[in-house]
């Protein structure tokens, strides 16, 4: 079968805007500041790198993580801050927005195989945000639940405990290549890049998908489900 039985995503960069979002907070942020000269793209891909590093040290709540790291960003960049605008950062994730693709491109999928949820963030995040964006799964596992972040490898274990299904019948997608490609490769999953910025691959490692959004990923599933169908009936 060329169809897995369960697709695992990666939420935050793949399904939801991630990079967008933040992008926009630094910019209302910046903007009440008065704060010029400096593209609040460049402070979304800095914060990203401190981030990084940042939830591998240690597990700690991801509202802690996006509290803290909005002020260790802040630091670095000579921005005067307060606790009032960290806490803001950190409660801005529960609405932050999914991509225009993403609500549909998830319900079509679940029409071929199962779809769960393995996202960098806590419990109470991802409820707020699959109910205020409306994106469904058959399942979900967060941070939480796992006790550390991806590119740490025990949110994908849990995923293939909690449904019973064996690695070689599940694929794993996600945006982002150190977050999910590279550890997905490391745990015998078929990957999936979805590549919505169109960057160059940044490490050796090599996807056996990749797509530029999930509405191509859907065309890629449904064709692989008719071939399915057509060996099935020869």
């Amino acid at each position: 079968m060329l169809v897995p039985k369960a697709i695992s995503f990666d939420v935050f960069g793949t399904i939801i805007d991630w990079e967008g979002e933040v992008q926009a907070f630094f910019k209302r942020f910046m903007d009440k500041k008065g704060i010029v000269g400096v593209d609040p793209k460049e402070v979304q891909q800095r914060w990203e790198e401190i981030q990084f590093v940042y939830i591998q040290e240690q597990y700690r709540p991801y509202k802690e993580v996006l509290f803290h790291t909005m002020g260790m960003t802040c630091r670095e960049f000579g921005f005067e801050f307060t606790e009032a605008d960290a806490q803001e950062f950190a409660d801005s994730m529960a609405n932050w927005k999914a991509f225009p693709d993403s609500v549909e491109a998830l319900k079509e999928l679940r029409k071929y195989t199962k779809v769960v949820y393995l996202t960098n963030t806590d419990n109470a995040i991802i409820e707020a945000v699959m109910k205020n964006t409306g994106i469904e799964a058959d399942d979900v596992v967060t941070a939480e639940m796992a006790g550390c972040y991806k590119p740490y490898t025990d949110g994908f274990k849990l995923c293939q405990e909690r449904l019973g299904i064996p690695v070689e019948d599940w694929m794993h997608a996600g945006f982002g290549f150190k977050y999910d490609v590279v550890p997905g490769n490391r745990m015998g999953y078929k990957t999936i890049w979805v590549n919505r910025q169109g960057i160059v691959r940044p490490f050796r490692d090599q996807e056996d998908i990749m797509c530029g959004d999930l509405k191509t990923l859907v065309y890629i599933i449904k064709g692989m489900y008719m071939e399915d169908q057509a060996n099935a009936a020869k």
